[in-house]
Parts: C-alpha cells; sequence; structure tokens
C-alpha cells in the first residue's frame, strides 16, 4: 500500500508540480488550496503525511495544525511546512513550533531532491 500525502498550497503550480513528482514516485496524493479545507481532508482520508503551505487562504498552516492536534484521531499525523517565509539560508534543521511541538521546515525554493530528502527523513524517523 503506497503512503497518502496531503498537500496543501495555494499556489497552483506548486500543487501541480508536486502532485506529478510525488505520484511517480508511487506516493497517492491529494491536493488543496486552502486551510479549512486541509483540516476537513486530513480528517476523512488520514493521511501519511501532511504538506502545508504556512501562508494558506480561510486559517493558515499553523492554526489549521492547531486544530488537527486537538483532533485525537489526526494529532500524530506528521507535518512538513513549505513556506516562502523562511529564509533558505535557516538550512535544512529549521522548524516552525505550534502547540508546543515542533515540525520540519523546507523553505521556498526547494528541490525535488530536497523535499524527497525531508519526506524519508520523516517517514523513516
Amino acid at each position: 500500500m503506497s503512503k497518502r500525502i496531503l498537500i496543501v498550497d495555494d499556489e497552483k503550480e506548486i500543487l501541480d508540480i508536486l502532485d506529478k513528482k510525488l505520484s511517480l514516485l508511487g506516493y497517492q496524493v491529494i491536493k488543496m488550496a486552502s486551510g479549512r479545507e486541509a483540516v476537513e481532508k486530513t480528517q476523512k482520508y488520514l493521511p501519511d503525511l501532511v504538506l502545508m503551505d504556512i501562508m494558506i487562504p480561510d486559517i493558515d498552516g499553523p492554526e489549521a495544525v492547531r486544530i488537527l492536534q486537538d483532533d485525537p484521531v489526526t494529532k500524530n499525523i506528521p507535518i512538513l511546512f513549505l513556506s516562502g517565509i523562511i529564509a533558505k539560508d535557516e538550512g535544512p534543521s529549521s522548524s516552525i513550533t505550534v502547540g508546543g511541538i515542533h515540525y520540519p521546515t523546507l523553505g521556498k525554493p526547494f528541490t525535488a531532491q530536497e523535499l524527497l530528502d525531508k519526506i524519508n527523513e520523516i517517514f523513516n524517523h
């Protein structure tokens, strides 16, 4: 059974590129553009990983994650934040803290290999 990755980003180009790349690698991809939809789809599909942009419509990424943390069914789903507001030079170990939990962050722009390395790191943790 392939792993399911939910991608949340308000930039259609990024959604499409990530969908294509991850699908080719055998992942099941679910994509959406808003925080509210991210919460609903995460609760419905229970993905193995959520790639969450920080600046998205409705409710921002960190607020969506706070809602997921409060749900016993979704609170342990891994989150990787993707963001253009995180400086690329902060390095691969940068993170965002939400509700006392540190989540890894990948600054935009990132390469496909950087993303895959982060995903593998999360799945092999």
